[in-house]
């Protein structure tokens, strides 16, 4: 520590860096003053409490000094399929609580609740980095304060697992619904055997994953950075580093996991040795740690539209506004949200800022062990990558019986393995390969290699465990294999002749096994598979935890497969939580898209009523048309009769009568007027009524 006089201290945080800053006053006087210099150093123990009679429990996953072994990764010959990816070469993000107690703050006088926040973050920033080296990222989800009063009983001077039973208790009461994988104490405490850390080992995912870190001095953050990271890796399953032959670590002062936590010297460890990394790929291959694979929603502390992170209360983030219509057409670089018509803004569910239906494969199913994954509408992400859970049968022979098991998303057999090496037709080798030369611990046939690099002779047990022995197939490599070193041999016992075929190298990648050994979940007998070159029993990897079951507890109904996340995948045509209700369904979509097709069917039934309808109202409407059309033809006609009658025939005037009988004429005289005038009133009448 540097000691300026009359100097006013300024402390700083900063994103990348964290010290001392001094301003000086203008008026200081000239002359010289001596500087003094001290080196700032504490006698006291600064080891874990993880150790000793506070050990909580030992490790069981530890098996020999050789950790080859992962998840399986490759790629198969000809492109069609893969192998799921190593689950070390994927990126895992431990969600972290960070709780800070009353003495934090009073180590920090006068520094405000937001100064002491940041310092905290500054604390996660710097253990995230320690943690890149494991690909790991930590990220802080939730941070809580106690700057008025400890809500859990922290008691200085009183022994620390004390403490962490208390902090135990208390986040199992009240952050159990916080979506987190560990939670850390940061305490400005000191306890009885001066221990500065403590947590529970093996317990990542769980409630039960909490830790003790204390804060040694406000100034030099990265000491409390590298406890919080000793503790979390307890967490997930890491041990001390001492006493371990298996153990590499190629910094003189130590690594991150030794017991003193502050390294030799006081310089503080930074990295994390080959054992711990090695306790880190134990952990996840039986799986304590899949809660680790999920990418969490990080608390920002200064949230940006434009900086190209989706943050709170963002639908979408492309960058800067004058980039976005280049890069994300979907998205609005000024407010980040989706633009009007838009719907989504990227993801295999997203096309062209349109939602795929629900139903749409966004992932296949690489093997029989693995299962596709479908869009469901609502986002534009595929959902979690599921598989069956371990111990389903698979590699079904020619004969119809299974040749291995699931195992973490594969079907690793001898079989399948070889053809992927030596081409089609190629298998496991006879098991007098595999004794006459895996037992000798060559780089012919072996089980690892040691921590001084030497093969490793397989025990009687576990001979099928090490190298990959197989016959058939072609006479060389694969392609992607002809680089790495191989042999064949011809072996003759009692007069039967046996190949033996086998291929040893290193990948290039240091975080993946030597190539040619067997795979891990490899059947080497009955219920027996392969782990970490080590033939132990199949069901301490296999998840007890049942899947729904219907009424006669059968689980799934026997209608769909028991996934690694304990729900039901239904088979086509079952759906329900326990795939018991039969799904009417016309397409491999789900329900939402389903149903459009009946809807579409009572549409077009509708229709086709309405217009068998409206063909009656026209006939109608014409035979109506009709019959008055013939009422007024009939009136017509009668008219027309009416128009052309004619009156009867007048009666003939009688012929006149002689002059010669003038009494008679004068007679017919008036005759015939009376007649002419009854003729003239008879037209008359016919006249008017015409």
């Amino acid at each position: 520590m540097l000691h300026e006089p009359r100097a006013a201290p300024l402390r700083f945080t900063g994103e990348q860096m964290m010290g001392l800053m001094y301003i000086f006053a203008s008026y200081y006087p000239k002359q010289k003053h001596p500087h003094v210099i001290f080196e700032a150093r504490t006698k006291s123990n600064k080891g874990c409490a993880n150790s000793g009679n506070l050990e909580w429990r030992t490790r069981s996953i530890r098996r020999g000094s050789s950790h080859h072994a992962g998840l399986v990764e490759l790629a198969d010959r000809n492109g069609a399929g893969r192998y799921r990816r190593d689950v070390r070469e994927t990126t895992k993000y431990i969600e972290t609580a960070l709780i800070i107690d009353k003495a934090m703050f009073q180590k920090r006088n006068g520094s405000t609740r937001t100064e002491v926040v940041h310092d905290a973050i500054q604390v996660a920033n710097i253990a995230d980095l320690y943690f890149r080296t494991l690909n790991t990222r930590v990220s802080v989800v939730y941070i809580e304060t106690w700057q008025g009063q400890n809500q859990a009983q922290i008691d200085s001077g009183k022994d620390i697992s004390k403490a962490i039973s208390n902090f135990n208790d208390y986040t199992s009461r009240n952050l159990y619904k916080i979506d987190k994988d560990t939670t850390q104490l940061l305490t400005g405490e000191t306890f009885a055997g001066g221990e500065v850390g403590m947590s529970v080992p093996e317990t990542v995912c769980t409630p039960k994953a909490v830790g003790i870190s204390v804060d040694m001095n406000p100034y030099e953050p990265h000491l409390l950075a590298g406890t919080m990271a000793h503790m979390i890796g307890h967490n997930i399953g890491m041990g001390h580093d001492d006493n371990r032959d298996e153990c590499i670590c190629r910094d003189w002062h130590g690594c991150i996991m030794s017991q003193s936590i502050v390294g030799l010297e006081n310089v503080q460890p930074y990295k994390f040795s080959e054992c711990s990394r090695l306790d880190y790929i134990d952990a996840l291959r039986i799986g304590h740690g899949l809660c680790l694979l999920n990418k969490p929603n990080e608390v920002e502390l200064r949230k940006n539209c434009g900086n190209g992170i989706v943050e709170d209360d963002e639908e979408c983030d492309c960058g800067s506004a004058l980039d976005c219509d280049k890069t994300d057409p979907c998205c609005d670089g000024i407010t980040c949200k989706l633009k009007k018509e838009s719907q989504c803004a990227t993801g295999p569910c997203c096309d062209k800022c349109i939602l795929k239906p629900p139903g749409v494969i966004c992932r296949d199913a690489h093997n029989e062990c693995d299962l596709p994954e479908y869009c469901n509408g609502e986002s534009g992400q595929c959902p979690p990558d599921v598989h069956k859970k371990n111990g389903n049968p698979c590699g079904m022979n020619s004969t119809g019986f299974s040749t291995g098991y699931c195992f973490n998303g594969v079907c690793p057999t001898q079989a399948a393995q070889c053809e992927r090496v030596w081409g089609y037709s190629g298998t496991g080798a006879d098991r007098v390969c595999y004794e006459q030369f895996n037992s000798k611990g060559s780089i012919n046939g072996h089980c690892g290699k040691d921590s001084n690099g030497n093969y490793i002779k397989c025990e009687p047990e576990n001979i099928q465990c090490g190298s990959l022995q197989c016959k058939d197939g072609e006479r060389t490599p694969s392609e992607d294999c002809s680089e790495h070193l191989y042999s064949r041999a011809i072996i003759s016992i009692r007069g039967t002749e046996y190949e033996c075929k086998s291929i040893t190298g290193t990948s290039t990648n240091s975080a993946t096994p030597p190539f040619g050994l067997v795979r891990d979940g490899t059947p080497c007998g009955d219920n027996l598979i392969c782990v970490n070159q080590t033939c132990v029993s199949i069901f301490p990897y296999i998840d007890q935890t049942k899947c729904p079951t219907n009424h006669n507890n059968l689980e799934c109904s026997g209608n769909g497969d028991c996934t690694n996340t304990n729900k039901c995948f239904c088979k086509f045509g079952w759906t329900g939580p326990d795939c018991s209700i039969q799904a009417h369904i016309t397409t491999t979509y789900s329900s939402p898209v389903t149903s459009t097709t009946p809807e579409s069917k009572v549409i077009m039934e509708k229709k086709t009523t309405r217009y068998a309808y409206d063909q009656g109202k026209v006939s109608t409407l014409a035979m109506v048309i009709m019959l008055v059309v013939i009422v007024k033809c009939v009136f017509l006609c009668f008219a027309l009769m009416a128009v052309c009658y004619r009156a009867p025939k007048l009666p003939p005037l009688p012929e006149p009568v002689a002059m010669g009988a003038p009494g008679r004429a004068m007679a017919t005289g008036k005759l015939n007027a009376r007649a002419k005038s009854q003729a003239e009133r008879e037209r008359r009448a016919i006249g008017v009524q015409s």
